[in-house]
């Protein structure tokens, strides 16, 4: 059986180009999920922030004694 060149390339063009379009698709549907879930954990942490007691102001660490 014999193959004609154009054939071949234009057969691996076809396979290159489906390959490269399941990868944009995979891509855009794990960025959608990632987008899907900021947006839930934005949304979840602003009621918990409203329930929950205020913050204390950062941690100020002193020195060793006898650091300068």
């Amino acid at each position: 059986m014999r193959t004609r060149t154009r054939e071949v390339v234009r057969m691996l063009a076809t396979f290159r180009r489906s390959a490269h379009c399941r990868n944009l698709r995979a891509a855009a549907a794990a960025q959608e999920v990632r987008d899907l879930a900021n947006e839930t954990s934005s949304v979840g942490t602003s009621e918990e922030d409203e329930r929950a007691e205020p913050e204390i102001g950062p941690v100020v660490r002193k020195p060793h004694p006898g650091m300068h």
